[in-house]
């Protein structure tokens, strides 16, 4: 595939497109199996640039109406596969119209590794009727009036079904010519009368496209490929689009809250059991913090129980929250896929702390959420691999995450929360509650606190009081306590680091007044009006405990 790939290239970029054209269209492939040769072409469909994307499509179109034999369904639901893999498709590109000739070889819509694809390929043709482009759009609409008797077995969101709708219903207004309409009016109708009214029963649906994807490219097949960075590469974006997928299958089954599917790839010999608890823990948190900066949203229900399912890594799990919350927390969520251009610094500094959590086990992890709405019903799932890693080979042992350094500059409030996490152990909604009674604190300030307990040790991943907190609380005097919290301080992640960094022995030897320049070269992620913002706290913080200590 790389001589492949990079003679194609070579034509491109001297502006041969012919001779491209003429390189794939002399490339042996083999549409009755899966081999190498159909490995090598879903890497150009799904990796490939735009161009080459265009000129692979319209090659294959053109062997796909030539082929003689008959074509494997694996072979089709790879390519298709592949193409819904990618995010850069735009409204107007041609590969709009080519991917058409692909989706009329499905034979039969209702099997579960093609209905996995259907959420996609509905956001696909959404964007297709509304992207202003007359051609691609009646294309799109022509597909749907031909062959949606087959594309109805499959199961759709009625949110997404009414979008289309309507989208289609604008197309055939503009059409001129009257028999087409009629003939397209009635293909219409005959889809969305059938989809409407599908109840789909296969619950193979959702594990097959995962069984099937493991099965393509099983460890044998990337052990023995000379292209085993090429497959590994489209195998994890085809694993991330199943993912999305089966978000927003969930949330066509389910209808209401907000549904979201995690695929787990544990590098080490642990059960799921554990490994799936460790992550929906994660993940549980990361979904409060991120409610907690949303405006509109308040303290999260838990997760219900997660549902594995068999043969995979992937865990589904769902909120019960109302249209709106579902909405505004799935805003939030996917507004990570754009990290560094995020509006609230502290969502993607969660974001960031969430990921190194998975990364010191070992895991890396794509979850996906989706909503009963037409914006969120298929979004693109988010990866540890989007983060990149940040090594500093200068100080490598001197790197605190964003989430390591405190935002609640006052002590004693962080003892009076440790004091409610003991008192309410059993119930952390009236710990929130109680403490939100405290005068001038707010949603925010809440978020701020519990955060400051766990960084202390005070708490656990699960918002439960340590053993630590206990012993805390046993302490009578206010002075004892802060005493008490300078040498937990000492040994926290962002204490330690500072002390690091300074090359001091102790906390009485820490300079304040360099907590800037600390933050700056121990924590880049952050902004400089950030750092002067939690400098300032770990100021406030250090003078107290030197008080005391």
């Amino acid at each position: 595939m790389t001589s492949i790939f990079s003679k194609v290239k070579q034509f491109l970029d001297s502006s041969d497109i012919d001779g491209a054209r003429d390189e794939l269209d002399q490339t042996s492939l083999s549409l009755e199996k899966i081999d190498v040769t159909v490995l090598n072409f879903a890497s150009l469909l799904g990796m490939g640039s735009q161009k080459i994307l265009e000129i692979s499509l319209g090659v294959l179109g053109r062997k796909l109406i030539n082929c003689d034999t008959e074509i494997k369904g694996d072979v089709v639901w790879l390519f298709l596969a592949a193409v819904l893999s990618r995010t850069d498709i735009t409204p107007d590109s041609p590969v709009r119209i080519s991917i058409i000739g692909l989706t009329a070889c499905v034979k039969d819509w209702e099997l579960p590794i093609f209905s996995l694809l259907v959420p996609a390929l509905d956001a696909f043709f959404k964007i297709s009727l509304s992207g202003g482009n007359t051609l691609i759009a009646e294309q799109t609409l022509d597909f749907l009036a031909t062959w949606g008797e087959n594309y109805a077995k499959a199961p759709h969101s009625r949110i997404q079904l009414g979008k289309i709708k309507s989208y289609t219903q604008s197309i055939l207004d503009e059409v001129d010519d009257l028999d087409l309409m009629r003939e397209w009016t009635e293909g219409i109708d005959i889809f969305f009368t059938q989809a409407e009214n599908l109840k789909y029963y296969d619950q193979n649906i959702w594990s097959a496209g995962s069984n099937l994807l493991k099965e393509i490219y099983s460890l044998q097949v990337l052990k023995h490929s000379t292209q085993e960075n090429f497959y590994s590469a489209i195998k994890a974006n085809i694993f991330r689009l199943i993912t999305s997928s089966l978000a927003a299958i969930r949330t066509i089954f389910e209808g209401t809250g907000l549904s979201i599917a995690v695929r787990m790839d544990n590098f080490g010999s642990k059960d799921i059991w554990s490994v799936g608890a460790s992550v929906v823990d994660k993940l549980e948190r990361l979904f409060q913090e991120v409610a907690d900066a949303t405006n509109g949203m308040n303290k999260l229900p838990a997760f219900t129980s997660p549902n594995s399912i068999p043969g995979s890594w992937t865990i589904i799990l769902q909120m019960n929250l109302n249209s709106n919350q579902s909405s505004l927390l799935a805003n939030a969520i996917t507004s990570l896929s754009s990290i560094g251009n995020e509006s609230d610094i502290s969502i993607a500094d969660s974001w960031r702390y969430c990921v190194a959590k998975f990364r010191e086990e070992d895991l890396l992890v794509n979850f996906a959420v989706a909503a009963n709405t037409s914006e969120f019903n298929f979004v693109q799932a988010l990866s540890t691999d989007d983060i990149p890693y940040i090594e500093d080979p200068l100080q490598p042992n001197i790197r605190v995450f964003s989430n390591d350094v405190p935002q609640a500059s006052n002590l004693e409030l962080v003892i009076e929360f440790a004091s409610l996490l003991v008192r309410y152990s059993s119930s952390y909604s009236t710990v929130r509650e109680k403490f939100l009674e405290i005068n001038g604190i707010t949603k925010r300030h809440f978020s701020y606190y519990r955060r400051a307990v766990q960084i202390l040790g005070l708490a656990d991943e699960r918002e439960q009081p340590t053993t630590v907190c206990y012993m805390l609380n046993r302490l009578s005097q206010i002075e004892s306590k802060v005493r008490f919290l300078a040498y937990q301080f000492i040994s926290s992640n962002v204490g330690s680091a500072w002390i690091n960094w300074q090359n001091v022995s102790d906390l009485s030897e820490i300079e304040v007044d360099r907590s800037v320049d600390f933050l700056k070269s121990a924590c880049p992620s952050l902004s400089q009006i950030t750092i002067e913002r939690r400098a300032g706290t770990l100021t406030a913080w250090v003078n107290k405990f030197k008080e005391h200590y």
